[in-house]
């Protein structure tokens, strides 16, 4: 399958809104922007500040360097003039560069600092491109819900304001995030919306990008014939309007097209084109991502030397910048090409390290989850409107009945009794009619959050597997094909790939009998535990022939946990335990369980050769405990000293037990 079709999201052009006074940068020239510093030293006090401005925004897709040299002078004079709602309009723009430079959290803290500056000046315009704008920082970190919520917030500001030119790129933005949770058909349609809007608007750059957003989507779909047709019309309008660097997408949807028809010399140039061009514009981003794709060309090519380099350079950046998603797939990309030069041992590096960065990437449910509750919310909101209504009207009828009442008091003693009654029976009529409502959305929200919990377990069961399993049997699968391919080397080679084939299929085994015994239990209590450990400790004895002995002490316990806390601590000990097997040097390896207080306490010590904490890597097996730690509720310490040893501690409090029970 594709890279392309795995990647959650892929920015193919941000439409980045600016303040009034550069609305039509993107449709930059030279000569345009030597006309504005013609006319700067004419210029003072505000009117200065938003021709710097100005200034910097037309020179981003020409000279990124001049781009923040003018906009970070512009900031300085904003905030000397005193003006709040200029120097917020000036903060948007900062956080718009640091957006297209990669640093996306500065980026958010601008576009806060804008949005306080805003709020707290004259409510201008300005904060709907602010909110426009955050959206797209947050889609480009991939969180996806809270990008949608921007996105809408900007769209419902540009209505009412009538704004068409900024109604048509929020739309833009909304196809991205609709792409994101891979609702492509939706992403068609509001792409296509946009592009009717900017060719009434006679908008060509705009026009470009939603031909650039088309081919992006034709891509995701394999669909590489249409995708080629919508990225070559893309870079013929942008290079009409003069544009020299942001035909850089252009050329990154046509490589990606060229690579997924076998076209790979023709995708290898187009690629390194678009390479070229983003190195120019400073986007790490993207950058990166290209590297990602180059790498998996060239390792197509049999080019495996270049192939690795640029693998390793994507995957670093990925890690640098904390890109989970391109992490995973680059870690893939170089496992493969490890794989093809026969460096097994590499090969099963990279495969582990994607393995761990899947576990993270849940964005695409997340967003649909968000959109489901979002309707959800809408429509509980409605049918309380509708009940608050109601009862607004019976209080009103009530009021007007006791005015009646009131002025009928005199005529009949007996009439004032029936109007009496008829009051009492509507009041328990409708106390009854609410009550009935009320115990049918209980037992609506009953039966909800027992599909969620449901639901929330299946999550959990399948990501046991994935990360235990999964890994464990795609290298014995990578073994056979080897031991395939070289049979005829001979006996030796033959049984050290059937020995590697057996331990990984013993260590399989244990880890699907671990998961099956966690699926099987609601439950598991702190002694399911000390006598899953102890299996643990005589497996560990028998594989060293005693030359390593495992301990388990500790006081006794009652204690129980749910099923998803209890598997995470095991696992947790397990890891601890093994790491210490493999790495300590040590003869010796203590597990303490004590249940002290409503607190139960876990320690797991070697007297080894210990490791210097502040030099040495922690490595994926700290971050895995660590993970697992974090989602559990368990607070994790680790503690080591050189030539003394190795001691992590585990510690969970009863109290959290019972809450994660009841959730």
């Amino acid at each position: 399958m594709p890279l392309t079709k795995q990647i959650p999201f892929l920015i193919a052009v941000i439409i980045l809104l600016f303040p009034s006074f550069c609305l039509f940068s993107q449709h930059t020239t030279q000569s345009d922007i030597d006309a504005l510093k013609d006319s700067l030293a004419l210029k003072s006090g505000k009117e200065r500040v938003e021709f710097l401005g100005d200034i910097g925004f037309k020179y981003r897709t020409i000279n990124t360097d001049s781009a923040w040299y003018y906009v970070q002078t512009a900031y300085e004079e904003a905030v000397a003039t005193g003006d709040k709602d200029l120097q917020g309009r000036i903060s948007m723009s900062l956080g718009i560069l640091k957006t297209e430079a990669g640093d996306y959290e500065d980026a958010i803290d601008s576009y806060k600092l804008a949005m306080h500056l805003v709020d707290s000046a004259n409510g201008s315009p300005t904060l709907s491109f602010v909110y426009h704008n955050m959206a797209n920082a947050f889609e480009r970190m991939g969180v996806i819900d809270t990008a949608i919520y921007y996105s809408l917030k900007a769209l419902r500001r540009y209505e009412i304001a009538n704004d068409s030119q900024r109604m048509a790129s929020v739309r833009l933005n909304i196809a991205s995030q609709y792409r994101a949770i891979k609702e492509y058909e939706l992403s068609k349609k509001v792409n296509m919306e946009a592009l009717e809007m900017y060719r009434s608007l006679g908008d060509v750059f705009f026009q470009a990008a939603i031909e650039n957003n088309l081919a992006l989507l034709n891509n995701d779909q394999e669909e590489y014939e249409k995708a080629m047709l919508h990225a070559k019309e893309s870079l013929k309008l942008w290079q009409s309007v003069g544009q020299k660097l942001v035909i850089a997408y252009s050329y990154t949807n046509l490589g990606i097209a060229q690579k997924g028809l076998g076209q790979l010399n023709e995708a290898e140039a187009s690629l390194k084109n678009a390479l070229l061009l983003q190195q120019k514009r400073g986007d790490r981003y993207e950058v990166i991502f290209l590297k990602m794709h180059l790498a998996d060309v060239l390792n197509r090519k049999k080019s495996y030397a270049e192939a690795a380099n640029l693998g390793q350079e994507a995957y670093q950046g990925a890690v640098e910048d904390d890109l989970l998603t391109f992490q995973q797939k680059t870690a893939l990309t170089l496992s493969r090409i490890y794989e093809n030069q026969y460096n097994f041992k590499e090969a099963l590096i990279y495969l582990q390290k994607s393995t761990l960065a899947q576990d993270s990437l849940f964005m695409t449910e997340k967003a649909k989850e968000v959109l489901k509750l979002k309707e959800q919310y809408e429509t509980e909101q409605k049918e309380n409107e509708i009940l608050r209504q109601k009862n607004a009207l019976a209080n009103s009828e009530l009021e007007l009945k006791k005015r009646n009442n009131y002025l009928t008091i005199g005529a009949s003693f007996t009439m004032i009794l029936l109007l009496g009654g008829a009051f009492f029976y509507r009041t328990q009529k409708l106390k009854t009619a609410r009550m009935e409502k009320e115990s049918v959305l209980k037992i609506a929200l009953s039966e909800a959050k027992a599909q969620e919990n449901l639901k929330e377990q299946r999550i959990r069961i399948a990501r046991d597997l994935h990360d235990n399993i999964g890994s464990q049997l795609t290298y014995i699968t990578s073994i056979t094909d080897t031991t395939r391919k070289g049979i005829e080397k001979g006996e030796v080679f033959l049984v050290e790939k059937l020995t590697q084939m057996k331990q990984f299929t013993l260590v399989t085994i244990s880890e699907l009998r671990d998961t099956i015994w966690a699926m099987n239990k609601d439950e598991i209590s702190v002694q399911d535990i000390k006598e899953r450990v102890h299996q643990l400790a005589a497996t560990i004895h028998d594989a060293t022939d005693d030359k390593i002995k495992v301990s388990v002490t500790g006081t006794g316990s009652n204690g129980v946990l749910n099923a998803f806390v209890g598997m995470n601590l095991y696992r947790i000990i397990q890891e601890a335990v093994n790491n210490a097997v493999k790495h300590a040097d040590t003869a010796q390896v203590e597990v303490e369980i004590n249940d002290l207080a409503g607190q139960l306490t876990v320690i797991i010590r070697d007297l080894g050769k210990g490791f210097d904490t502040k030099k040495q890597s922690t490595g994926n097996g700290l971050y895995i405990m660590r993970n697992r730690a974090e989602k559990a509720g368990l607070t994790l310490t680790v503690t080591s000293t050189e030539a003394v040893g190795t001691e992590v501690k585990l510690m969970l409090d009863f109290e959290y037990n019972e809450l994660q029970k009841q959730i």
